[in-house]
């Protein structure tokens, strides 16, 4: 899109897409919901779904603009902070580590290698040009790639993320232990609270309930794969009450612990 000085000036209420848009060229006036930026030459604005009215024209004798419009199925926010999204699935398996995968980027920011984003977004507008139908996954690797360029922080340089990492490791270590909030108060040397909060940001369970989760996993993966008696298997786990050993297990499994052995063993018809 390409804009001359004084003349063009477009209004409209934008509704379900987010549009990348990249001056290549001059200067841009956007105005957003009444809140004027000036965007420059090698910077990005992005326009957010929902009922906002924009207005925007050239500022230089000449702008060139590069538009790219997509829509998001999954939940997003604005904020000014940098806070991880909590998982959005109801039942994960934790023996493997929880990756935290919010994606941030900044409605407006400088575009730090031109070079190789605008190569990524030719590329881009010509693939989703020709419509070709086998071409669609490529398509969508390329605005992956883009989006990795463009993203303010990745997540493993991201403190939250990371001390939520820690956390889940610290309590699949020592998951046969006694661990109570002082533990991990201590340990971290954070607030009680505040640990809470990280975990259940990040994973979407408490320390409390992520260590019940995994205890519960590794109870069900030796009912099966060993010859341990129930009471050893829930000492194993970090129960020293078999019956506190059983109950839970049965809320986590809606069976208890001998039951889903038996149904384990027992032969298929």
């Amino acid at each position: 899109m390409s804009l001359e000085l004084g003349g063009h000036k477009v209004n409209q209420i934008h509704s379900e897409y987010f549009v990348f848009a990249f001056v290549r060229e001059g200067q841009l006036i956007l105005i957003q919901d009444g809140v004027e930026t000036v965007v420059h030459e090698n910077e990005l604005f992005i326009l957010v779904p929902g009922r906002h009215r924009y207005s925007w024209w050239a500022q230089s004798e000449k702008v060139s603009v590069d538009r790219i419009t997509f829509y998001v199925a999954g939940d997003w926010k604005m904020q000014a902070s940098l806070t991880p999204a909590k998982n959005s699935i109801k039942s994960m398996m934790l023996h493997p580590v929880v990756p935290v995968q919010t994606l941030f980027l900044r409605q407006y920011q400088p575009i730090k290698s031109p070079d190789d984003i605008y190569e990524l977004v030719t590329e881009l507008i010509s693939e989703t040009t020709d419509c070709e139908s086998h071409r669609f996954f490529e398509t969508q690797q390329l605005f992956i790639k883009l989006l990795d360029h463009l993203q303010t922080q990745n997540n493993a340089q991201d403190k939250l993320t990371q001390l939520s990492l820690a956390l889940q490791r610290f309590l699949k270590d020592h998951y046969q232990d006694k661990i109570t909030s002082k533990t991990l108060s201590d340990h971290f040397e954070q607030r009680g609270t505040y640990l809470v909060k990280v975990l259940r940001q990040t994973v979407g369970l408490s320390p409390a309930e992520y260590l019940m989760q995994y205890r519960m996993e590794e109870a069900s993966r030796q009912l099966l794969d060993t010859d341990l008696s129930i009471a050893d298997i829930a000492l194993e786990v970090g129960f020293q009450n078999i019956y506190y050993f059983s109950t839970s297990f049965k809320k986590y499994t809606g069976v208890s612990p001998s039951k889903y052995r038996e149904q384990a063993t027992m032969p298929e018809e």
